[in-house]
């Protein structure tokens, strides 16, 4: 938004424009995109911010009665759980379909910008290029690799962030205003975690919702801890540590059982750079799912982005480790493409 403001509002000048954000309000001591319109230099450059509006709402073609500019500002984390880059193109084609010039704030992502883990997936409709579950582009990287799937005519300026480097991409310590993609977590090896159980989300298992610390553990009612666990040591998670205990959910967000004691399996990150998120969401879905089988519930997994196949193979007895190694192929692709669109060192 900095950058924005003091270097390329010209981009926008005598425009009306739609400003496309999940988080509307100000953040780390920036302004808010409505309070924009007060500066002074917002006003010089005769731009005129027309609405604040959601990604969905942007998709109406109503949303661009009147509008010739837009600005998408989305918080993309460079995980398949919280990917945006499918509304990114979407919202792209729209624009482009309304005439209207694209600017495209950039973020980097949040859980490095130099570790890719598989299994693979296409996250954007009509496009073949595959990426890793956890990508660590930005969304402007990103956006250059799928430029087969964007418009011809789109009109779309990205704008870079000023002053970070690949190895800080980790949350706050971009030194950029940072907010986490998913709200319940403002840590970025916490980030990691979430992450990895997000795509479990559909299942039997409750992932802490509820607790003071959601998304960092599993647990249900019929859950074997011990055995489970037995299982996990089997198969060595480079970077995680699990530790076995009880946890009980109080109105928890997924209503997964409301004020009952469970057994449970917290996960700690002891290594961030060696934390595998794919292979995490995979083994230790496996792990459960050997011990208890359909009390999981696996197949309410199979829409989670970027796993919800391999969970679904998962659930069909297949080994969990065969289907990230089987990968390592189009994963090498990907990082010998990736650092051809990189816009940060």
């Amino acid at each position: 938004m900095t950058v924005l403001v003091e270097d390329s509002l010209r981009l926008l000048a005598g425009r009306g424009v739609l400003w496309i954000t999940e988080t509307p309000g100000a953040r780390a001591g920036l302004p808010s995109p409505a309070e924009l319109r007060d500066d002074a230099r917002v006003r010089r450059m005769n731009v005129h911010l027309l609405a604040v509006i959601s990604p969905d709402s942007a998709l109406s073609d109503d949303a661009w009665r009147g509008v010739n500019g837009a600005v998408i500002d989305l918080n993309d984390g460079g995980f398949a759980a919280r990917s945006s880059l499918g509304a990114l193109q979407r919202l792209v084609a729209k624009a482009a379909s309304h005439k209207a010039r694209i600017v495209l704030l950039d973020h980097p992502p949040s859980l490095g910008g130099n570790t890719h883990d598989g299994p693979m997936w296409t996250p954007v409709d009509g496009s073949d290029v595959a990426i890793p579950v956890r990508y660590g582009l930005s969304v402007g990287e990103a956006l250059k690799l799928f430029a087969g799937s964007l418009p011809k005519d789109a009109d779309l300026h990205v704008v870079p962030a000023r002053g970070v480097r690949r190895a800080n991409f980790w949350g706050r310590e971009s030194k950029l205003a940072w907010s986490s993609p998913v709200d319940e977590v403002k840590d970025a090896d916490d980030l990691l975690v979430a992450a990895s159980l997000l795509p479990l989300e559909g299942t039997a298992l409750s992932l802490g919702r509820g607790t003071s610390e959601p998304l960092l553990r599993v647990g249900a009612p019929w859950m074997d801890t011990k055995r489970v666990l037995d299982e996990l040591a089997d198969r060595p998670l480079p970077g995680v540590k699990f530790e076995e205990e009880h946890f009980t959910p109080h109105r928890p967000s997924d209503n997964k059982y409301d004020g009952l004691s469970i057994p449970g399996i917290r996960i700690q990150v002891v290594d961030r750079e060696r934390v595998q998120t794919g292979r995490l969401t995979l083994d230790l879905a496996w792990a459960v799912w050997k011990v208890h089988g359909d009390s999981l519930r696996l197949a309410g997994a199979a829409g989670a982005p970027g796993l919800g196949a391999a969970l679904a193979l998962v659930a069909k007895g297949a080994d969990p480790d065969s289907l990230v190694d089987a990968s390592l192929p189009a994963l090498v692709a990907f990082q010998k493409r990736a650092r051809a669109v990189q816009l940060y060192r």
